[in-house]
């Protein structure tokens, strides 16, 4: 059985319920035979349009009786009624001579009568075959004659009917039908001004909710037409602005936005006038605005575009956020002065110990070698404790820079297992990759990815038994949305149940029986959950069948499995020969010298402005240009000035004429010298052999430079700079191999002097190797950028040696 429509108080929206029957009811005789109504089509809509208008089961009204004593006495019946169809019933509104509030649907006259317009007529009910067996026409109340004329809802469908019933048969002429629709429609606008009185009674309600809320909200909000002008101003919106509201209506938003925002404001309405409906028209900026006395404030504002006639402009919803800017600043700048004078000692601590347990001072007393050792690992300790804090904080704030590129994961985990393998092997823990795992990319910062895997691994070998394996591998998740998975899982006791909820928070230990015996800051799953995030993905945990837990990380993947595109080389090789490219390439790799290939000098060119590379080999005979003419191209064009070029071809050099009047480093004739070009390429690169190559070290902390000095003395020579100033002259003065740059200096920021570097200097590498993380812009005009502390002497060597060329030296 279908349900039913029932309403409640002014204003209260209808709700369906199951049947229901109130006061007496007619008595249908088991077997009845008799013509049932049919269904209309459109019942369901019918249905729907009764029930708006909230009438059904409500009590009675006079003026609704008014109207069926009038019928009753026009038309000299016993009974009159109102009556309403409901989707298994029908329910009288009114009802004169008749006892029953309601009857069964398919016992229903009316039910007949809603089927058509106009009246529904039966003369003699007992006389007609479809109604001669109906319980109401053999029993009471003994129907003969029945007329009924439909009553209409709001949408128009026929709701039900004015109807009226006599125990005798009876006529009805077109005079009768005439005046039974005029009190039909008395009737249906009795029906239908309730509904718009209940209707005004709710929009006055929600216009009074909806005011309050306008006068209580915290945020301000501004309403304009499409011409841009204020309509309506809350008063948040007033007081953040410094304006009256009256002063403020009428007003241009733009008098409200600071001179240097109104283009972008400009811009971004006309982008949500000419969106279309259907599509999303909000947008969320963060700008300056003004308030009345011209001074200016941050704000974060969306605005939203309003459709339709009664409603066309813009919502604006304005929140002021100069309180937290602030904040953020302060916050920003601590955990800058924190990181620059905590990292910068620590990097020279960490450092010194390093190199005396490498053997820079001689041999160490094994005693002493003990003290050594505690002090390095309390150290070691230390830094990752600093790091940890520094981390979670920045990268929770949304402030850590990430540069993100497609990472294959197989090599980026392969080489997180090589970086903990030492750590492993303390508990006696050895790592696995699975053999069947992915070799899937995903769009990664590819060190913040490798924090994540080394924790994980670090977490995993902490907990597992002594003579152990963890288990890493990574497979693709089911879904039409390409997901790759990367777990570790490990044989350890579990994650107690205590913990589960708050595993991926601060400073936790699940362990509680020995968490002090295990080393960590508490902060490694939590720094992990926030990088995983911010790379839109999933981080979580699960108990592994047979015992154990097993993390895991769930990226959005770039592509199918595939090998990702080369990287750009340092070198670039501009020969047509496959063969000899491919020898050439393969010497400059043996001596650590990546290589891209150019056949033709159409390609050369577009590489070069496509990638800053260190040098190039040329061959003259290239096939759609002579090759000394490509030469002077690139030495006229200012980024190219500088490249060394060292010519490799089949023709002789000139008789009696040096390379250099070629504009080129060196020429060298086929076939070729493998270790004569190399040594010719690093000579072009860092200067002539033997010399060794020249870092400009700008530094304020002495204790460092001595450290780097320290580190470096084997592989080249240290020029140190303790302030901008110093450095400025000293890059005037000499070309250097490298510089190796801390951005915070006594006399101002580094930044300025990357962006005007001296002539002889413009292509010098530069490496920063600041206390804190560098922004986007200002990574992006170097080399490289360490943070101290978290680099040790061997990567800082190693990335050293891979700009400068490759030379020996000593990792401590």
């Amino acid at each position: 059985m279908r349900a039913r429509c029932a309403t409640g108080g002014a204003g209260r929206v209808p709700q369906c319920r199951g049947p229901r029957r109130a006061g007496p009811a007619t008595s249908i005789p088991a077997g009845a035979a008799m013509l049932e109504p049919a269904i209309p089509a459109d019942d369901a809509q019918r249905v729907d349009d009764l029930c708006r208008l909230q009438v059904l089961d409500t009590e009675p009204e006079g003026r609704f009786d008014r109207i069926t004593r009038t019928a009753a006495r026009t038309f000299a019946v016993p009974i009159a009624l109102v009556s309403l169809v409901d989707t298994d019933r029908q329910w009288f509104k009114s009802r004169l001579g008749l006892d029953a509030t309601e009857t069964p649907r398919r016992l229903s006259f009316c039910a007949h009568a809603i089927l058509d317009e106009g009246a529904f007529v039966i003369p003699d009910a007992a006389a007609d075959p479809r109604f001669a067996d109906h319980p109401a026409v053999t029993g009471a109340p003994h129907v003969r004659f029945y007329a009924g004329m439909p009553l209409h809802g709001a949408a128009g469908h026929r709701v039900g009917t004015l109807c009226l019933v006599d125990h005798r048969p009876r006529t009805f002429g077109p005079g009768d039908e005439q005046a039974l629709a005029d009190l039909a429609g008395w009737a249906e606008l009795e029906l239908n001004v309730y509904t718009i009185g209940q209707a005004t009674a709710v929009a006055r309600e929600k216009e009074e909710r909806l005011q309050a809320v306008l006068d209580t909200a915290g945020d301000g909000v501004v309403t304009l037409g499409v011409d841009g002008r204020i309509v309506l101003v809350n008063p948040a919106a007033s007081q953040m602005f410094g304006r009256a509201a009256g002063a403020l209506v009428g007003t241009p938003v733009m008098d409200l936005v600071a001179p240097a925002a109104r283009a972008e404001v400009r811009a971004f309405m006309a982008e949500l006038a000419a969106r279309p409906r259907g599509v999303a028209a909000s947008v969320r900026r963060e700008l300056a605005c003004l308030r009345a006395d011209g001074t200016p404030f941050s704000a974060e504002i969306v605005v939203t575009r309003m459709r339709g006639t009664a409603a066309s402009g813009y919502t604006t919803v304005v929140r002021d956020i100069s309180e937290r800017k602030k904040v953020e600043r302060m916050k920003n700048e601590f955990i800058a002065t924190v990181s620059h004078e905590l990292r910068t000692p620590l990097t020279s601590v960490r450092g010194s110990l390093g190199l005396l347990l490498g053997g820079a001072a001689g041999e160490i007393p094994s005693r002493a070698r003990g003290l050594l050792d505690i002090a390095t690992s309390n150290c070691d300790r230390l830094v990752r404790l600093i790091n940890d804090m520094l981390d979670i904080e920045k990268i929770e704030s949304g402030n850590v820079r990430f540069d993100l590129a497609p990472q294959a994961l197989v090599p980026l985990v392969r080489q997180a297992m090589a970086a903990t393998d030492s750590f492993a092997q303390q508990f006696q823990v050895r790592y696995v990759l699975r053999p069947d795992a992915v070799d899937g990319r995903v769009l990664a910062d590819a060190d913040r990815l490798t924090q994540v895997v080394v924790n994980l691994l670090s977490n995993a070998a902490k907990f597992s038994p002594a003579g152990g394996e963890v288990e890493v591998g990574i497979g693709w998740l089911p879904g039409t949305v390409r997901r790759l998975r990367l777990w570790i899982g490990d044989r350890g006791p579990g994650i107690p149940q205590a913990f589960r909820d708050r595993m991926f928070s601060r400073f936790l230990q699940a362990d509680g029986s020995d968490a002090r015996s295990k080393p960590g800051t508490g902060l490694g799953l939590a720094i992990s959950k926030a990088i995983v995030e911010r790379l839109g993905g999933r981080i979580g945990f699960a108990d592994r069948a047979g015992g154990g837990t097993e993390f895991f990380v769930e990226l959005p993947a770039l592509a199918p499995p595939g090998a990702l595109p080369a990287a750009a080389g340092e070198v670039l090789v501009c020969e047509d020969d496959p063969v000899i490219a491919a020898l050439v390439c393969r010497l400059l790799e043996q001596g650590g010298l990546r290589a891209d290939v150019a056949p033709t000098a159409a390609e050369a060119r577009r590489l070069l402005a496509a990638h800053p590379y260190r040098a190039m080999t040329l061959d003259l005979g290239l096939p759609d240009e002579d090759g000394l003419s490509l030469l002077r191209a690139l030495r006229a064009e200012p980024a190219t000035a500088r490249l060394p070029v060292v010519v490799l071809t089949a023709r002789a050099a000139p008789e009696g004429v040096d390379a250099a009047a070629f504009g080129a480093h060196d020429w060298l004739s086929k076939p070729i010298d493998g270790e004569r070009l190399l040594a010719t390429v690093r000579r072009a690169l860092h200067g002539p052999r033997g010399e060794r190559p020249v870092v400009l070290h700008v530094e304020d902390d002495a204790d460092l430079v001595r450290v780097v000095g320290a580190v470096l003395e084997d592989s080249a020579e240290t020029v140190h700079a303790g302030s901008l100033a110093q450095a400025r002259g000293l890059l005037a003065e000499r070309p250097f191999a490298l510089i190796l740059l801390d951005m915070q200096l006594p006399d101002g920021d580094a930044s300025g002097l990357l962006a005007a570097l001296p002539a002889r200097n413009a292509a010098t590498p530069v490496v920063i190797f600041s206390g804190s993380e560098v922004a986007a812009d200002v990574a992006a005009q170097v080399k490289n950028a360490l943070v101290k502390s978290r680099t040790s002497s061997g990567q800082l060597l190693a990335l050293l040696h891979r700009l400068m060329g490759p030379a020996p030296g000593k990792l401590p």
